[in-house]
């Protein structure tokens, strides 16, 4: 090479440099982690994930509408977009809020043409509820005829000043009302866990004070020139409206509309651009997909989607630090489902309800013939019921359908939140209590020594907690208790039917941490308790397992840990009824 070219060569590697040191210094927009007010996020410089295309898309679907999704998804954002868009009084910042977004190059004609009343129930307190929803109520009615000027009386009680608001459009059919509320159902839900009695009285009642509003809201919708020109609802599930109102009878449930599968949520076409924007093209994409995505929230599209909490999260940490975080699920994604345990109870023995989770866990789907869009939180102990809910909470999703809808797991985070739903179930009732010091000890010597008396130590558990012995009735109750309580360990993620040289194995015991030394996949024969079998009978399951185990190994999702130097451990369990008869290494 001569002198020439290699003056031309560092010349163009010194460029390539400022190019990139330039690129890595525009690129300081802030994650907008936790954040839901989208005027700070626009004029503070935060990252916008653009979402504003959806906005034409609800204007030409129903003009009262209800939207739900599980939480952590941004909701509350949407909701500050909408609020920022229709406002008449944030028309003078429309070029800056709505600078390079769809909308602003776009822009409807209802544009900032709306006198907007949005609610916030996620502030309520349970404590006092009536007290406190009124005294939310009564803020934010007064703080609106403020806000616009209106020649409005503001009464002691909200009731009275909402009809007072109502009449007002009435009596000016040329200006236009707008109500948004977020989080309509968050403090009902919680009340409905901690009383029943408490729930009922506010939602259900004819005199509870939560239906009495939303029965102001509806007379605003009706007749000629109704005062309410528009209406949109976020929240979690559709229990607290069916029990408010007997049905959403003030309008549309938008939730499953496959054209809006992705209005709240990450795609992958915006989690390629932001890991692009970041530069944080050495991130784990594998990792993302395993733990975060796999949302489907309408049977009509194929397209799924990530949690925007869990990808914010995971990608702050991997800026902030350049690796991931150790704790890969955000404390505030870990909502507190154990609450939930109630509704897997009837009579004070675990129902239905228990076995469908077993049966999640254990790798399958479960199947319903539709979502239920109207069901009453008073009787969750309905197969359909609890399965739908279990979809709104994003506890499950949409796997695939024909006939009939199957719902699964959608990812690793959301697995680990329903084994706790599961094991903090049956410590509730004492019918199943681990010392979880004693499991991580062996697991521990499992991932360092490669000692299998992990599997011999959960079966004894198993076959002792004699309360459990009602609930093991087949293998895949087995399996349920075997991953529920391997996948406790930070060391591995359990998988349970992972596709592995065209099989499926019941159990992968993959490596998370780099630490480890060893890792496993493991076969489970299962014998019906009311069946004594023959050596023979033994002998060809674990022949069988053996066989499968084989053809396991040579996947290449098995070998690449190999390649990595982790140790491979190949393990035959046995069981009949709830006694472990074969436990070994191939």
């Amino acid at each position: 090479m001569s002198c020439w070219d290699k003056f031309v060569q560092k010349l163009i590697e010194l460029l390539l440099i400022c190019y990139n040191n330039t690129k890595k210094e525009q690129k300081m927009k802030k994650l907008p982690y936790g954040i839901s007010d989208f005027k700070l996020l626009r004029e503070s410089d935060y990252y916008f994930i653009d979402k504003t295309k959806h906005i034409e898309t609800l204007e030409s679907l129903e003009r009262f509408s209800m939207f739900l999704r599980p939480r952590r998804f941004g909701k509350s954002l949407f909701l500050a977009v909408l609020e920022a868009y229709y406002d008449v009084n944030y028309a003078p910042l429309f070029d800056t809020l709505f600078k390079d977004t769809y909308i602003g190059k776009n822009p409807t004609k209802e544009k900032n043409s709306y006198h907007i009343l949005r609610f916030d129930f996620s502030g309520v307190s349970v404590e006092d509820v009536h007290e406190s929803f009124k005294h939310n109520v009564k803020l934010v009615v007064n703080s609106f005829i403020r806000n616009y000027n209106l020649d409005v009386k503001m009464e002691e009680n909200p009731k009275f000043t909402i009809e007072n608001i109502i009449n007002y459009f009435k009596d000016y059919p040329d200006k236009k009302l707008y109500i948004l509320i977020d989080e309509y159902d968050h403090f009902a839900n919680r009340l409905l866990l901690l009383d029943k009695t408490d729930y009922k009285d506010v939602v259900s009642e004819k005199t509870a004070f939560f239906k009495e509003f939303f029965t102001l809201l509806k007379a605003g919708t009706s007749g000629n020139n109704a005062p309410i020109s528009k209406m949109f609802i976020t929240g979690v599930t559709p229990m607290v409206m069916y029990d408010v109102t007997s049905g959403f009878n003030i309008g549309k449930n938008l939730s499953l509309n496959p054209k809006l599968n992705d209005m709240i949520g990450i795609n992958e076409e915006e989690l390629d651009k932001m890991i692009d924007y970041y530069d944080v093209e050495d991130i784990d994409r594998g990792v993302l997909k395993e733990w975060y995505n796999n949302y489907r929230f309408s049977q009509h599209t194929e397209q799924r989607v990530y949690n925007t909490d869990m990808i914010l999260y995971y990608l702050q940490h991997h800026i902030d630090f350049a690796q991931a975080p150790d704790e890969l699920i955000d404390i505030n994604v870990r909502s507190d489902y154990s609450k939930l345990r109630h509704i897997v109870y009837t009579n004070n023995k675990l129902n239905g309800n228990f076995q469908s989770l077993q049966t999640l866990i254990g790798g399958d789907s479960v199947s319903i013939d539709t979502l239920v869009q109207d069901f009453s939180a008073l009787n969750l102990s309905k197969e359909e019921n609890f399965k739908s809910l279990m979809f709104y909470l994003g506890l499950v999703t949409i796997k695939d359908s024909g006939l009939r809808l199957n719902l699964t797991i959608p990812n690793e985070t959301i697995k680990r939140i329903d084994i706790d739903f599961l094991k903090d179930s049956l410590e509730y009732e004492d019918i199943f209590n681990l010392k979880t010091a004693k499991l991580s000890d062996n697991l521990e010597k499992f991932a360092l020594e490669g000692n299998i008396k992990v599997f011999k130590y959960l079966a004894n558990e198993i076959k002792n907690a004699t309360g459990l012995r009602d609930y093991i009735y087949n293998e895949q109750s087995v399996k349920s208790m075997l991953l529920a309580y391997l996948s406790l360990t930070p060391y591995y993620v359990i998988k349970s039917e992972a596709e592995l040289n065209k099989g499926f194995s019941d159990i992968f015991i993959k490596p998370l941490s780099p630490y480890v030394k060893y890792f496993a996949i493991v076969e489970i024969k299962y014998i019906q308790k009311n069946h004594k079998p023959t050596k023979e009978e033994i002998e060809k399951l674990k022949k069988e397992a053996k066989e499968q185990l084989q053809r396991y190994e040579n996947d290449e999702l098995v070998t690449e840990h190999i390649q990595n130097d982790k140790i491979l451990k190949k393990i035959v369990l046995v069981f009949h009824g709830w006694d472990l008869l074969v436990c070994e290494e191939v």
